[in-house]
């Protein structure tokens, strides 16, 4: 499906409330999984990828019933109650629930075969793979063990410690729940902090999680062996990562005003506010969830390694204040967008050389010489990527300038209702072709 955008719209302004977020719903549903008894989940994304693992619960034995108020109802088997999937689970284009799935799947008696798309079969596995079958998983998996489709058979797993060499909250993730049922703790050792979901998730069902700041900056976290307690009700946050499109897009505008509610703004997920900050635009936090933005003529700046795991999914949006910003701005250290939906180092190039802007691609990032002053109409190329969509739709209602956006549809693995809110807040006029 293209998405045709007619000239005309405008940078986002007024009131957003982004969707649930969804890394958060992964590890929800998961967790009511893994905790024998009935847990109530408010506000679980309905993003294709968390449908995917929405299914995969119920594979494992969970039931699942939905109330009028879209609030799901879950009833868990608990560790000990996991049972054998009757068939393949399949993850869709989630590699989200790929590597949790492994985790979890160590932990289900018999087989479970882990399969995706075409784009999740692309993507490495092999770093998650090889540290669980150091803790004696038994995994086999496509080319080597290090693509999808995989093949787990549950096995007890040896407790120890684990050094990732790149930081992942994925990888760290399925180490952690497949820890819960290791002779001894698990710990896991990243070269920097990642999205604690998974920890708040564990330490919200009882268990013993323990965090340290290691001496040479690293950081250590460790899970303890146990059975996790259901919670009455698990409330989702929304979704930083999908008001980034808006936000950026006003920020990136002189003279735009946008409020968004209801976001999880804990330090691992705003990096990208830290960066717009340093660019120029004002943003200002409003209690725990709530931030206002004002737009600036935007500074360049320089996105270095550290930073990355922070903002690791606002890249392609990230490019487009780049792409507006006055002066050279750069990303390092940022090889990991390779291997994303797609290779995000280059399709995000080619989204910014759409627009006319001038980008120099490297191995581990890219440089954008700004301002960028693109005239329209414009045709982008998705490549079934959500994020180089929506990066897209809003720079170009930013400019007022008409764009088509070749497979649009997927815009829905992680915000089924952008569409919506573009219209809403840059008042644009769109249709969609097959």
């Amino acid at each position: 499906m293209d998405l045709v955008i007619r000239p005309g719209a405008h940078a986002p302004s007024g009131v957003l409330e982004p969707p649930p977020d969804k890394s958060i719903s992964h590890r929800a549903l998961l967790g009511a999984l893994l905790a024998r008894g009935t847990t109530i989940v408010e506000g679980l994304s309905r993003a294709l990828d968390v449908t995917a693992t929405l299914e995969a619960i119920r594979a494992f034995g969970a039931v699942v019933s939905e109330r009028a108020n879209g609030t799901l109802e879950i009833d868990g088997p608990g560790i000990e109650g996991l049972v054998e999937p009757e068939g393949v689970i399949d993850v869709g284009n989630s590699g989200t629930l790929a590597r949790l799935g492994l985790g979890v799947a160590t932990l289900v008696p018999g087989l479970v075969v882990i399969d995706g798309d075409a784009s999740v079969r692309r993507r490495p596995m092999a770093r998650v793979i090889e540290p669980l079958r150091s803790l004696g998983a038994v995994i086999d998996a496509r080319g080597g063990a290090r693509w999808l489709p995989a093949a787990v058979r549950g096995a007890r797993l040896a407790g120890g410690t684990i050094e990732l060499r790149v930081a992942s909250a994925q990888v760290k993730s399925a180490l952690l729940l497949a820890g819960l049922g290791a002779a001894s703790a698990v710990s896991v050792v990243e070269p920097v902090a990642t999205r604690p979901h998974t920890e708040e998730l564990l330490g919200l069902l009882g268990l013993e999680v323990d965090e340290e700041e290691l001496a040479d900056g690293r950081h250590r976290v460790s899970v303890v062996p146990g059975t996790p307690r259901p919670v009455e009700r698990i409330v989702v946050a929304r979704d930083p990562s999908a008001a980034a499109f808006f936000v950026v897009a006003a920020a990136a505008t002189p003279g735009a005003r946008l409020e968004v509610r209801g976001a999880y703004l804990g330090p691992t997920r705003t990096g990208y506010l830290d960066v717009l900050r340093r660019m120029g635009a004002e943003i200002e936090v409003l209690g725990r969830d709530t931030v206002i933005v004002r737009g600036a003529a935007l500074g360049a700046t320089t996105i270095v390694a550290d930073e990355v795991p922070s903002l690791i999914d606002e890249v392609p949006v990230l490019a487009v204040a780049f792409a507006a910003a006055r002066g050279t701005s750069r990303i390092e250290g940022a090889a990991e967008l390779r291997v994303k939906e797609s290779d995000r180092i280059e399709t995000t190039a080619r989204m910014l050389e759409a627009f006319g802007a001038t980008v120099e691609t490297s191995h581990d990032g890219f440089v954008v010489e700004g301002p960028t002053s693109p005239s329209g109409p414009v045709l982008v190329d998705s490549v079934r990527d959500h994020r180089i969509a929506m990066s897209a739709a809003v720079w170009a209602a930013t400019q007022g300038i008409g764009a088509r956006i070749r497979d649009a549809e997927w815009v829905a693995t992680s915000y089924p209702g952008f569409v919506d809110d573009f219209v809403r807040l840059c008042e644009a006029v769109v249709r969609t072709e097959d």
